[in-house]
């Protein structure tokens, strides 16, 4: 199978996750997110504006905001195909781009100078490799910046299945939820 086949087929699965399961496995992640070292440690992390069929980020950004560590959200030139790090400080500031995508609509400090990524993906492997939206922004910016990842994924999304290509960038740590 093509990795366009693995997404396609994954992000099917995700979107339909019973709701009730989905907020279940939702908080599940975030909890244990929370007591990784990784994230205690981490003072600017960054972490996605997740869509409907994501894992929900919003609870987390509220509680690292609430805690006083630094939000960065991706800020995406799609022209250049170059993604860097924009300060988020409250969830009021946000608007849509052309793609549908959430992002910061303020004038806040940008970086890639991050303690801990969380990394967003469609299909993963056990060794952390994994299948994206196909822009391969966060491969680029894993192989440039060597920063901690983890990634917060339901089980449905472990697929060993496919090979990883040589640009491919592994998650230092998965964290998966079961879903069934």
């Amino acid at each position: 199978m093509r990795k366009s086949d693995f997404r396609k087929e994954t992000l099917q699965q995700m979107k339909n996750i019973d709701i009730s399961i989905k907020n279940r496995a939702d908080q599940w992640l975030a909890e244990q997110l929370y007591s990784t070292k990784e994230f205690i440690n981490a003072q600017k992390i960054g972490i996605v504006l997740a869509m409907d069929h994501e894992v929900n980020t919003y609870p987390i950004i509220k509680e690292m905001l609430r805690l006083k560590k630094q939000v960065f959200v991706p800020s995406t030139e799609y022209s250049t195909k170059k993604m860097t790090f924009q300060n988020l400080t409250d969830l009021e500031s946000l608007s849509v781009d052309e793609k549908g995508i959430k992002f910061v609509n303020a004038d806040t400090k940008k970086t890639n100078d991050l303690d801990l990524l969380i990394v967003p993906g469609v299909v993963f492997n056990e060794q952390g490799y994994r299948i994206g939206y196909g822009g391969g922004y966060f491969d680029k910016f894993l192989n440039k910046h060597k920063t901690k990842s983890v990634s917060l994924i339901y089980d449905l999304q472990i697929n060993n299945d496919f090979t990883p290509e040589n640009h491919d960038e592994k998650v230092e740590h998965l964290i998966v939820a079961e879903t069934k």
